[in-house]
């Protein structure tokens, strides 16, 4: 075996002692070997699978009622109970088959309301998907589940958005928080925050508020969110918090420099309650996590928005692309992201400003020019930091 092989080179090369090498092989001895079933035995199993499912698809309108409910929800715990015993018996993957018996009981809601008439059309099939997708993530602790959760998640926000009650929205949002407190892992928190950020959008559904600040609002509420969780997920989330905020900052750009906003209602006393709520974020990312100082740049969204030419906009969107890039770089931080942002602006800014007045070569020459200037920049603050430190 592989461990053994192992073994014998490192008692060989005298990185262990003769005792040390005996108590990992009775260690290894013990543990329970896996087995692997036959691949002709697999193959065979697919076609019964295939065979099975086709037959039961040919004949599907002849089936009574209650034996389609019986049989999907008898296909569910057939998955479930393989899924134990390929645990407890160490072949095969368990994950599969408790992925396939989490699809069968949304199958068996499915079936069962499309049988009796119950009317599944709504938020119901996706709320107990999702509440399932929770339950199978704390039970087994895969990732796995936590993908599934978030797509259940979007699924109830996409289809319960032209007639979400209040009361609905507010046990999704309860819900979601639980998992993103009580879970422990990164990608967890991640998918749970992204859903509370699509709750938000949802404001202007349940309240018919034509307000386009709403998702400014949405992040400025997620960022109390930092009270809350300890500094270590303070610096998992921060990253996502500049990503939307950079995002949003673009789509403004983007959408006032190329309409009126006529659609909209924009009032000055929203953009005042926004510019101190900027101010409030100001502060509170200044004692927390001072990288999300950025996204006070936000709180003044709502002035700029009353300029037409969307100068205003293109002007912070330029400067706090410059800054954040020098400022990452004179702090040995990636630059990744500040890159990827200045480029994007620049891209928006020419779409709204430059297209239609410059000829194409003379397009990519100006954005080719830029990023030359930029690297010689950061080329010479990289050359005068190393030649400080020598």
């Amino acid at each position: 075996m592989e461990w053994e092989r192992k073994l014998a080179q490192w008692r060989a090369a005298g990185l262990i002692d003769q005792e040390t090498a005996e108590r990992i092989q009775a260690f290894e001895t013990r543990q329970p070997k896996k087995r692997k079933l036959p691949l002709l035995l697999i193959i065979g199993l697919i076609f019964f699978a295939l065979a099975v499912f086709s037959f039961i698809a040919a004949n599907w309108q002849a089936i009574p009622a209650i034996a389609k409910v019986v049989m999907v929800v008898l296909l569910m715990w057939i998955f479930y109970v393989i899924a134990y015993f390929s645990e407890k018996k160490h072949f095969g993957h368990p994950i599969i088959f408790r992925i396939l018996g989490y699809l069968m009981f949304g199958a068996s809601l499915v079936v069962t309301g499309q049988t009796f008439h119950l009317g599944t059309g709504s938020s119901i099939v996706p709320w107990a998907m999702f509440i399932a997708a929770i339950a199978h993530f704390f039970i087994w602790h895969h990732a796995a589940f936590t993908v599934l959760g978030f797509i259940s998640g979007i699924s109830i926000l996409v289809s319960a958005a032209p007639g979400l009650g209040l009361i609905e929205w507010l046990l999704f949002i309860a819900v979601t928080l639980v998992w993103f407190f009580l879970a422990k892992d990164g990608p967890v928190m991640i998918f749970s925050w992204l859903l509370l950020l699509g709750s938000g959008f949802l404001v202007w559904s349940i309240w018919d508020i034509d307000s386009p600040l709403v998702p400014i609002w949405t992040l400025f509420a997620l960022v109390l969110l930092l009270l809350l969780i300890p500094k270590d997920k303070q610096k998992l989330l921060a990253p996502l918090y500049l990503i939307v905020g950079g995002i949003q900052l673009i789509v403004f750009l983007a959408i006032r420099g190329e309409s009126d906003m006529a659609f909209v209602e924009l009032t000055m006393p929203e953009s005042i309650a926004l510019a101190v709520a900027g101010i409030a974020v100001l502060a509170l990312a200044y004692f927390r996590e001072r990288r999300l100082m950025w996204l006070g740049v936000l709180g003044f969204v709502g002035f700029m928005l009353f300029d037409e030419t969307a100068i205003a906009l293109a002007i912070v969107a330029e400067l706090t692309a410059l800054a954040y890039l020098i400022i990452a770089q004179r702090q040995d931080q990636p630059l990744t992201l500040g890159f990827v942002y200045f480029i994007v602006v620049q891209f928006v800014i020419y779409v709204i400003y430059a297209w239609e007045r410059l000829d194409m070569s003379l397009f990519f020459l100006i954005g080719a020019i830029l990023l030359f200037v930029l690297s010689g920049i950061a080329w010479w603050l990289n050359r005068k930091k190393e030649g400080a430190v020598t």
